[in-house]
């Protein structure tokens, strides 16, 4: 499983929040799972983070 930053808009606020998914896909089905009526859902990705 892999830390997923997932940030969508809900009733006019950017909501970001860090889930734990197999996959991008299923970071963005848990997002609308905890917030149905959330618009505009996509996964932030972390091109820049150095590897350790």
């Amino acid at each position: 499983m892999k830390n997923y930053l997932v940030a969508g808009l809900v009733e006019d606020y950017r909501v970001k929040i860090n889930l734990f998914a197999l996959s991008p896909n299923g970071a963005v089905g848990v997002f609308k799972q905890k917030y149905p009526e959330a618009k505009d859902i996509y996964v932030i990705q972390n091109l820049f983070k150095p590897k350790s």
